[in-house]
């Protein structure tokens, strides 16, 4: 891997022979998967949270000075203060193995290769480089290869790990087919996801998005400007 990444970054980045330039849809669908991708990747990162919020305090104040019998000697009383905590919630809720299919596997049963396929996908569909056209199919066909050469191999048990019926069943490899075919719930998707993590995914996919739009304006706008 690392040797892949020296050879592109030094020899192959944005170099060698290029094919005409994205049209409008192909480029829609490079974001669209860019997007799919950051987001997916987000969810493996330990959840962002606020880094200060604002937390009620509760004091009870005894009022000592009249005091009725039978009658009520503490009122609660509380205030705000801000309270700083860490930007990233570590602690996870553990799942059973009756529970195993959560988040990301109600998309599809390999969340990272697909992760991976659809961040290459976002730059093969907007290069005019052939050598990044190459390049980025690569992780496609290993998530496809692996992949399936994976499933294989549970179902059979051969690798002494075999995969329950009930995630052959409810889980699909193609990503969003379980859950389009209805075998999954969208709702327990949009519960169990990270929220915070798939807006910071989405903004950053903007993010990228503007600045390539940006660096490919013609002179002429940026001098008027």
């Amino acid at each position: 891997t690392g040797s892949i990444a020296y050879g592109y970054f030094v020899h192959g980045r944005r170099t060698g022979p290029m094919r005409p330039p994205p049209s409008p849809t192909m480029r829609m669908v490079a974001i669209a998967c860019q997007t799919i991708g950051l987001v997916g990747l987000s969810q493996f990162l330990p959840k962002i949270q606020p880094p200060i919020v604002l937390e009620r305090q509760e004091v009870n104040k005894i009022e000592t000075n009249q005091i009725k019998k039978g009658g009520d000697q503490g009122k609660g009383q509380g205030f705000f203060s801000f309270q700083a905590q860490c930007p990233f919630d570590f602690s996870q809720k553990l799942t059973s193995q009756e529970d195993s299919i959560t988040g990301m596997k109600r998309v599809t049963r390999h969340p990272m290769f697909w992760t991976m396929s659809f961040l290459s996908a976002g730059v093969l569909f907007r290069t005019q480089f052939f050598t990044e056209v190459v390049m980025f199919s690569g992780p496609i066909f290993t998530t496809l290869i692996c992949g399936y050469h994976l499933d294989s191999r549970q179902r059979s048990g051969n690798d002494g790990v075999n995969i329950s019926q009930r995630e052959a069943t409810e889980t699909s490899f193609i990503p969003f087919l379980a859950l389009l075919e209805g075998r999954q719930s969208w709702f327990k998707l949009s519960e169990e996801m990270k929220i915070s993590n798939a807006g910071a995914g989405i903004l950053l996919s903007v993010l990228l998005w503007s600045r390539r739009r940006g660096s490919t304006l013609p002179a002429a706008v940026w001098r008027k400007s």
